[in-house]
């Protein structure tokens, strides 16, 4: 059984002559989520453009040796 209390024993709901403090836990949270995805998407769209690169650079033809008959020679 809890003890009973009196009326001046117990808190005041709400103070309006003082702000109620939050916390700044949760908004230094979504700050790190949001840098942490922002930084994940970049590392992602690097790698995809580099393997895009590669797969352009790998695929590309091979320039053409030059011929002999095709240099003028020079005396």
């Amino acid at each position: 059984m809890g003890r009973k209390r009196r009326v001046e024993d117990q808190l005041p709901e709400h103070d309006e002559t003082e702000p109620e403090r939050r916390s700044r836990r949760g908004r230094k949270l979504a700050l790190l989520v949001a840098v942490a995805s922002a930084f994940a998407y970049l590392v992602r769209r690097n790698q995809r453009k580099a393997e895009i690169d590669e797969g352009i650079w790998h695929e590309a033809p091979a320039p053409a040796p030059a011929t002999p008959a095709s240099t003028t020679p020079t005396a």
